[in-house]
């Protein structure tokens, strides 16, 4: 998004922690956001880096978040309008791909034949004739079609922009998908201004998020990361030292150690025969290294025993892991996830903020051991901080039940952030510039659609253990 060259400051401050994602939201209702998630291993996140250590200019270069979050709305009626239509099913271009090489996956053929390719140049090269024949063979839809003709025009105008302004043609390097790379050079004309001002418009947003490994794994196609984003950082560590070579006997530790963890001892005699058959496995595929299909028929058969469910933890921790991105406070946020940050930091619940499920137990009841008001009633505070989070559908934390059902003054719960919460967290900013206005504003909306007794003593319930006992008032007048 070419309005986003404001964050690269912030994407790449020494405090920041990746994986991240900038998001892209619209400030009125119905809220539209977009994602565009970042690993350290991202090359657009690479290439942003190396221009900040060497000086050099950075943009990004693709159509603006305002006509991105048009864009997406016309697909959402369009996707609307056909859901009744059956769609057929249909073998994927990058299935063909994956299939006409013998591979068993997009992901492994990709692996295989371009991350193992350490020839100078080789890999932008090959990525760049892919492109091409990729093009080729796409069936894209209408709207797709015309969406990336949109995206490639702009990207041409805004390359043409930077020569115009003095940046030599050969100083200048693209970073784009290989689909995409083609058409930079294809001669094709650059976007009109007349083109642009045609392009539809919804306002919106643009703010930094922590992401998660997690997410990253679960997602697919363009900007949604891959699979198994642990693992190739895990490669990407190796390419940076020259030395892939280290990456078979890396992976099969790292999930021989997460298994002596958890109490399953593993020799180092069988990560050593994982290696060789790992190796073995990518000859008979005439590879030059291993891929993550090799490793893990491998870790199975030598580590597991012949048995996944052995190893099936560890392999995930390996292969997706945990890790989830920071950023230094106060950095391209909202006001609403400002104050979120500031109670978490009040409150010490700054090691529950991560993509592992944690429970926690709180006694509401005064803690008379301790010197200061605060800390007397930590407790209760997290707990209001906590309610209020449910009442805004911010999937944070999730209340259990209590095994002491007379016991009033026990609260149990289980903690995990995910990028859905962060992306909740700023679609409250509409209701309010903080938590407590936000959720004040939430019980006004409730209370204005309220018929009954029995909805008026929900919210006053509700209310009562957000810590906010002026709402209660209101819904007794209901």
């Amino acid at each position: 998004m070419s309005d986003a060259d404001e964050l690269i400051e912030y994407i790449t401050h020494l405090r920041t922690k990746l994986p991240i994602a900038i998001l892209t939201y619209t400030d009125a209702l119905p809220v539209r956001t977009l994602v565009y998630p970042m690993a350290a291993y991202s090359p657009e996140y690479q290439a942003l880096v190396w221009a900040k250590e060497n000086e050099a200019e950075a943009r990004f270069i693709d159509l603006p978040s305002d006509i991105f979050l048009a864009l997406q709305a016309s697909e959402s009626c369009c996707e609307m309008a056909e859901t009744d239509k059956p769609v057929p099913s249909r073998e994927s271009v990058y299935e063909r791909f994956a299939r006409c090489a013998g591979e068993s996956d997009y992901e492994t053929y990709w692996e295989r034949n371009f991350e193992h390719n350490l020839a100078p140049d080789s890999y932008r090269l090959a990525a760049y004739t892919f492109g091409r024949g990729l093009r080729d063979m796409a069936e894209d839809t209408i709207i797709g079609a015309s969406e990336n003709l949109a995206r490639e025009a702009y990207m041409r105008r805004e390359i043409q922009k930077a020569i115009d302004e003095g940046y030599a043609p050969e100083k200048i390097a693209v970073i784009v998908g290989a689909y995409h790379a083609p058409a930079m050079t294809s001669g094709e004309p650059a976007m009109t201004d007349e083109e642009l001002a045609a392009l539809p418009r919804i306002p919106g947003k643009l703010t930094l998020m922590p992401y998660s490994y997690f997410k990253l794994s679960s997602q697919s196609g363009y900007g949604a990361g891959n699979h198994a984003p642990s693992y190739f950082e895990l490669m990407w560590q190796c390419l940076r030292g020259e030395d892939l070579a280290r990456l078979p006997a890396e992976y099969l530790s790292r999930i021989v150690r997460n298994l002596r963890k958890s109490g399953t001892s593993r020799s180092a005699a069988e990560v050593i025969e994982g290696v060789r058959l790992a190796n073995a496995l990518a000859a008979l595929k005439d590879g030059s290294a291993p891929t993550l299909g090799d490793l893990q028929d491998a870790a199975i058969t030598l580590v597991g025993h012949g048995e996944k469910s052995v190893i099936a933890e560890a392999m995930a921790r390996v292969e997706v892991g945990t890790a989830i991105g920071e950023l230094p406070e106060g950095v391209s946020q909202t006001s609403v996830q400002d104050d979120f940050n500031r109670q978490l930091k009040r409150l010490k619940l700054e090691k529950y903020r991560t993509a592992v499920r944690q429970d926690m137990s709180l006694d509401l009841r005064e803690n008379r051991r301790v010197k200061s008001e605060e800390a007397a009633f930590l407790d209760l505070s997290r707990s209001s901080f906590l309610n209020r989070l449910a009442v805004l559908n911010i999937g944070f934390a999730s209340k259990q039940p209590t095994r002491q059902g007379s016991a009033t003054w026990a609260e149990a719960w289980i903690l995990q952030w995910t990028p859905e919460s962060e992306i909740a967290l700023v679609e409250t900013v509409l209701l309010g510039e903080t938590l407590e206005l936000a959720t004040a504003y939430s019980f006004a909306m409730t209370l204005d659609k309220c018929s009954s007794v029995a909805d008026a003593a929900i919210i006053i319930r509700e209310a009562y253990e957000c810590g906010m006992p002026e709402v209660t008032e209101q819904a007794r007048q209901t």
